[in-house]
């Protein structure tokens, strides 16, 4: 749905004193020492599935380690927090999400960070939808069919999420105010228990990530009905968007590199270059396509004012759907 290592000024101007950790922000042997590269998800989701793809090109591109540690909870406010919370020398750094930075604010009431404040962006890695996905003995092919099912007299239809206050929530609570139905949501605490369930039975339908299902999708372990992207999946032509399906719902989501904010420039400038050299890879954007992701590359600004313009499209959302914390 995440920028020669520095020392942060002390405010002090160009002469003050500099703290104990990290180099000169003009040291060209940034990174001297391992990244740790926050995922706020448990493995095997998508999230985590993007941040070990990049953190693998990006330890190429800048010649370091970029280590992945997962710091799951909250719907990834938890690792987020952390992240906001760390020394910004460059060796801590966040893949943020959607729902951390645009979702989270409408969600928490007592968010422990602020995006916009507290982050400083380097760079968005990829967009696009989440996707619909239904037990396979579940006599709804598509999303029509589904609200049908919903309607039934005494039918009582469960979807699950990645977590209260995701992407994957407010879709689905889109889907019942939309489609006039009461789908009662099931928070999970990452994407791979959710769609355990789906493939079990004991889950009837899910709002996925693309990453973490498509393999899914693919082998017939579940079936997709929808994607919720502004437009189709490449990787999933055939699957319709919420809106062709009649729905009113057509929020990309994203995933990005975040630094804390005070980050020095230097360091932020190098990790924004690293990252744009690492997204030119072919290897690496056929990678992200192959798991319903695009990329398109954005500047740090631009980038910042879709923040603003998404978490105001999410607040939105949360009102008109009734969404809240279970």
């Amino acid at each position: 749905m995440r920028r020669t290592v520095g020392l942060v000024l002390l405010g002090l101007g160009v002469s003050g004193a500099l703290p104990a950790y990290g180099a000169s922000p003009a040291d060209d042997s940034y990174p001297a020492r391992p990244i740790r590269l926050v995922v706020p998800f448990p493995p095997g989701g998508g999230t985590d599935v993007i941040g070990r793809m990049v953190a693998a090109r990006l330890s190429t591109v800048l010649k370091g380690t970029v280590v992945v540690e997962n710091v799951a909870g909250a719907t990834g406010t938890i690792g987020s927090a952390q992240v906001a919370r760390a020394a910004p020398d460059g060796y801590t750094l966040l893949l943020g999400i959607s729902a951390t930075h645009a979702i989270a604010p409408s969600m928490f009431p007592k968010l422990p960070y602020e995006p916009l404040r507290d982050f400083v962006p380097i760079s968005r890695i990829a967009y696009g939808g989440n996707v619909l996905v239904a037990n396979t003995s579940l006599p709804a092919h598509d999303v029509r069919a589904l609200i049908a099912l919903a309607k039934k007299p005494g039918t009582d239809l469960t979807y699950g999420s990645w977590g209260p206050g995701s992407g994957g929530h407010l879709a689905g609570e889109s889907l019942n105010v939309s489609a006039g139905i009461h789908m009662r949501h099931v928070p999970y605490k990452g994407v791979a228990p959710m769609l355990n369930d789906v493939m079990g039975g004991t889950l009837p339908v899910a709002m996925s990530d693309l990453a973490g299902t498509l393999a899914l999708i693919r082998s017939g372990k579940v079936r997709a009905l929808a994607v919720s992207g502004s437009e189709r999946s490449p990787a999933l032509p055939d699957v319709p968007t919420f809106a062709e399906s009649g729905i009113a719902f057509r929020v990309d989501s994203w995933f990005a590199l975040f630094a804390p904010a005070r980050t020095p420039p230097a360091i932020v400038d190098k990790l924004e270059s690293a990252m744009q050299e690492a997204m030119r890879d072919p290897a690496l954007q056929a990678q992200i396509g192959a798991f319903g992701m695009r990329y398109a590359p954005i500047s740090r600004a631009q980038f910042s004012a879709q923040i603003r313009e998404d978490t105001q499209v999410w607040s939105s959302l949360v009102k008109s759907s009734g969404a809240a914390l279970e």
